[in-house]
């Protein structure tokens, strides 16, 4: 094992000895002798594209990607996306980027992944800002089924303690004052002052939290916008960036995606359609959904839920906080998705 298993220091991860110790322990004798940046992310966390080159020819990839919270003004302790793929990714059916290694550093609380470049493979990441279409959700709610399916009813007290339902803890970010500010901070044009109330808002977390208590549970997603989805070369989707990953409720994933990556128009039109194709995929993947009039319920009542993740938000680009907020509140409108929770 290396000596830091997850270092806040990039130049540490990309060092050859720390690459040697980590690669080691899945290519006995890979010895690194070089690594270079290919591209440099930053967001809250950076992600960093680097070559490497071997002193021997080894089965050891040479493109690879570290994400960890390396920018010394954004350092933190986050964990649950390294947990993912230490502990769950290589257990499920769901499509995401091959791992090297993931680990938490027990002393910070850091979690660092190193991944497969999946650029350098041909595949395209998605644009949050860009278009996509009710064909291609029918394969991301594919993968979404596939994920709930193969932990449905989860029970296992390990899953449950890494990944805890979380709309309570994420609600207790912020109070109704702070919430109604950035909700009138223009990020939600448009919609009524009846929609736009941050008391109504948390109060509708309070009741989805329950409904977790009161419905089957399984693992979620909990962020699925276009952003965090990739396409391979022959095109079938992967998910990304499994920082929100908590047991849940399947509405919660299906109607935050449909409503963030569709637009009001299309979404209105084919929601229904799409609903029923994932209640039919998780079906045949071994889940029990509801029948079809219960599942539309908790659909449009689960829409609340994404609603709150971005009007709460402030380190992502502007247009993108604008649009997708823009997106989930017109969703929660239409669907009176406070008044079907009674807040």
């Amino acid at each position: 094992m290396a000596v830091d298993p997850a270092p806040f220091d990039d130049a540490v991860v990309l060092s050859p000895g720390w690459l040697t110790d980590i690669l080691a322990q899945r290519y006995p004798g890979a010895v690194v002798t070089r690594a270079a940046v290919v591209e440099r992310i930053e967001t809250v966390a950076t992600k960093v594209r680097f070559g490497v080159e071997y002193a021997e020819r080894t089965d050891a990839p040479n493109a690879l990607c570290a994400k960890g919270y390396f920018d010394p003004a954004l350092r933190r302790p986050v964990r649950t996306e390294a947990d993912f793929y230490r502990v769950m990714a290589d257990r499920l059916p769901v499509r995401t980027p091959p791992c090297e290694y993931a680990a938490v550093d027990e002393t910070t609380g850091h979690g660092l992944i190193v991944l497969h470049d999946l650029v350098a493979t041909g595949a395209r990441f998605l644009d949050p800002m860009v278009g996509y279409s009710a064909r291609q959700a029918l394969a991301t709610l594919d993968q979404l089924a596939t994920l709930h399916a193969a932990t449905w009813e989860a029970d296992d007290a390990a899953l449950r303690r890494l990944f805890p339902p979380r709309l309570a803890s994420l609600a207790g970010y912020v109070g109704v004052e702070q919430l109604q500010k950035m909700l009138d901070d223009g990020r939600a044009q448009g919609i009524s002052s009846a929609t736009r109330r941050a008391d109504r808002l948390l109060a509708a977390m309070a009741v989805l939290d329950q409904a977790v208590a009161e419905n089957p549970v399984c693992l979620v997603h909990g962020d699925l916008h276009t952003g965090n989805i990739y396409e391979q070369a022959d095109g079938s989707p992967g998910l990304i960036d499994w920082q929100v990953v908590q047991c849940g409720t399947w509405a919660l994933d299906v109607s935050y995606h449909l409503a963030t990556v569709l637009d009001s128009d299309e979404l209105a039109r084919d929601e229904r359609r799409l609903l029923d194709h994932y209640l039919d995929r998780l079906a045949a993947y071994g889940g029990i959904p509801p029948d079809r009039e219960t599942a539309w319920r908790m659909y449009r009542a689960a829409l609340p839920y994404g609603l709150f993740l971005w009007s709460i938000t402030r380190a992502v680009a502007r247009p993108i906080i604008e649009h997708l907020t823009g997106r989930l509140a017109r969703a929660v409108e239409r669907h009176r998705s406070l008044d079907l929770l009674a807040v």
